[in-house]
């Protein structure tokens, strides 16, 4: 049985506008505040989309631009990677006296489903140009970045970072202990 996995043009063109994103995320990680721990998710979404559908994750990565509105209100851009799915999607939240009033979302790209929008270049384009436009109203508050996910590998690179504690005994320690009977100073 051959276990080839075939990519179809859609998952093509979302993957690509949304490692197009990620660069830009990247490239310009002082002006968007991007930490150094979502700076290596970042990485990590980039990697996964880059090899899509082959490399899988555990979890998911989800990364989304916002504007916060008059009146309390959320405008968002957002792309999910899974670990068998991959989504981008963009909505609207309402709040009235600190409870959700409304919430609408709307579905521009998933790879669970063949359905697409008739012109998936044109929304993909118009998407991508609005998660960066949520980024520059805010750069330093827009951008949420959620890490729920594992790449194999990961785990040497978690040890690296956060090394286990060791005990080490100083050099000389080592050297011929002298007696004295009072002390030499």
């Amino acid at each position: 049985m051959n276990n080839v996995i075939k990519i179809n043009q859609p998952d093509v063109l979302a993957a690509n506008i949304c490692k197009d994103v990620i660069k830009e995320l990247i490239m310009r990680s002082d002006k968007y505040n991007v930490s150094a721990a979502k700076f290596n998710t970042l990485v990590k979404a980039y990697y996964t989309l880059e090899s899509y559908p082959v490399k899988k994750i555990t979890g998911y990565i989800d990364i989304s631009a916002n504007t916060h509105l008059p009146g309390g209100s959320l405008d968002y851009s957002s792309f999910t990677i899974g670990e068998d799915y991959f989504e981008v999607y963009t909505g609207f939240v309402s709040y009235e006296g600190g409870e959700c009033d409304d919430s609408s979302w709307e579905k521009i790209y998933s790879s669970k489903d063949e359905t697409h929008r008739a012109n998936l270049v044109k929304a993909m384009q118009c998407w991508a140009e609005s998660f960066l436009l949520h980024l520059d109203e805010n750069p330093a508050r827009s951008l949420l970045i959620i890490d729920r996910s594992q790449l194999e590998g990961d785990e040497a690179v978690h040890a690296e970072v956060k090394p286990q504690p060791r005990v080490v005994t100083p050099e000389y320690a080592y050297l011929n202990n002298k007696n004295y009977e009072e002390v030499p100073f």
